[in-house]
């Protein structure tokens, strides 16, 4: 049977309790740091003659606790180990009581520092399984963590010190944000938001290998509520001009309009747009086994314009890169006249980060125009579930997050509706002098 006592070795205070594991042929010993004064304990002697032997009895309650504490866990974790035959060592208790009172190997423990745990979870990454998808995490995902990573190491030696998991609380989520917005060169809103999502991700992570930390995590303050998006679409009027732009002997925008247009007109986003020569068109429809994004099997009935540009291709687009294909929308738009000045952001190339202000509305368009154009545009003339079903929104809510409708046209949307109802009036009032003039006409022939 596993025996555990606890003994006294000097008598100056205060003293450093030592632990003593025993079973069969195993018997070790290491100091508990667990530090008493003599009035907190008394011995207690066992036995009879030679055979006799004294312990520690602690009759101070907060000791007390701490040392029985201390004592489930040795055994619990001998029940864990001792059937499986791993080694019981002294390094073995001396790991127990180190766990006990959280205290780290060094600073490359992954139990007790953020970062190196970041580190081991990236590691791991590449074969993790994401449960959206049911596929491995792609690269680029794994690339976001390392750059929060590095983010957090740069935080790290601002403060000069490791941060511990335990310490990732709301203090740590004020203090970073403190440091993001107002050390550093300011960030974006979407990045930051991104540091604080991926950072409570690994912290939940090592909640669920069961390491210490903060309740903080999981309070809804431990988030970044970004302001509300400036994103740029084009509207039915700016597509037609583009579609009717002359561009003879300009193959290069000429490739770049015509792939606009097939993202225009079926809301694909850039990755599944690449993909547009591999997919099954027939019965005036784009037939896509599987987005890149969320693995939906959906079906895009063909515009009209679209159907033009398929036949004069031969059914074949160019092929070209994102950054390519950005870079040459802008151009594109700028030669059409889509040129109105309006609010957006734009990345400045000194400080590599975005600021909000006043453009020329070309220099704002790039891919992923397309889909936020394809929902604005339709949305109030389809029913929300039928754009959802073309664009593979799993959710009502980031499918609203497409709808970039400007305030000056919600404006003349009302304007709209007040006109016609204005109209609707004014045609009730003339029907019921019409049905009254019947009715006084019809009366005098009598």
């Amino acid at each position: 049977m596993a025996n555990i006592e606890f003994k006294v070795y000097s008598e100056k205070s205060p003293i450093n309790l030592n632990v003593r594991f025993y079973h069969n042929q195993i018997d070790l010993s290491t100091k508990s740091n667990i530090f008493i004064e003599k009035g907190d304990f008394r011995l207690k002697k066992i036995g009879v003659g030679k055979k006799s032997k004294a312990t520690v009895s602690i009759i101070n309650e907060e000791l007390k606790e701490k040392t029985e504490t201390l004592h489930k866990k040795i055994m619990e974790k001998f029940k864990e180990d001792y059937p499986k035959g791993n080694t019981l060592d002294k390094r073995w208790l001396l790991r127990i009581v180190d766990d006990f009172h959280n205290r780290a190997v060094d600073e490359n423990d992954i139990r007790y520092f953020l970062t190196p745990f970041i580190s081991d979870y990236i590691g791991k990454a590449k074969n993790k399984i994401n449960p959206k998808s049911g596929k491995l995490l792609d690269s680029k995902t794994i690339t976001r963590y390392k750059y929060t990573l590095n983010k957090i190491k740069e935080y790290e030696e601002y403060l000069g010190e490791r941060i511990r998991l335990e310490n990732v609380d709301l203090d740590f989520h004020n203090d970073f944000l403190h440091y993001l917005l107002e050390v550093c060169v300011p960030y974006g809103e979407e990045t930051i938001r991104k540091f604080i999502n991926h950072i409570r991700q690994f912290v939940n992570d090592a909640k669920l290998q069961g390491f210490k930390t903060s309740l903080d995590i999981d309070s809804p303050k431990f988030t970044y509520k970004s302001g509300e998006t400036i994103d740029t679409y084009l509207n039915e009027s700016e597509i037609q001009t583009l579609f009717n732009l002359d561009l003879t002997g300009n193959e290069r925008l000429e490739n770049t309009r015509d792939l606009f247009i097939a993202g225009l007109r079926t809301g694909l986003r850039i990755s599944d747009l690449k993909r547009i020569n591999t997919f099954e068109i027939s019965d005036n429809k784009i037939q896509i086994a599987e987005l890149e994004k969320t693995d939906s099997y959906i079906e895009i009935p063909l515009h009209p314009q679209l159907k033009f540009i398929l036949e004069k291709r031969n059914g074949i687009f160019p092929e070209l890169s994102e950054q390519r294909f950005n870079e040459n929308v802008k151009d594109l738009c700028n030669q059409a006249g889509i040129n109105e000045v309006i609010l957006g952001s734009l990345k400045n190339p000194e400080t590599n980060r975005k600021e909000k202000g006043y453009y020329p509305k070309y220099k704002l368009i790039a891919s992923h125009t397309c889909r936020r154009s394809f929902v604005t545009n339709l949305y109030g003339k389809l029913p929300d579930l039928s754009i959802m079903a073309i664009t593979g929104h799993k959710k009502h809510s980031q499918f609203l997050d497409y709808v970039k409708i400007t305030n000056k046209e919600h404006v003349n949307n009302l304007e709209k509706y007040w006109e016609e109802e204005e109209k609707e009036k004014q045609k009730q009032k003339q029907e019921m002098v019409d049905r009254r003039m019947k009715i006084a006409f019809g009366d005098k022939r009598k």
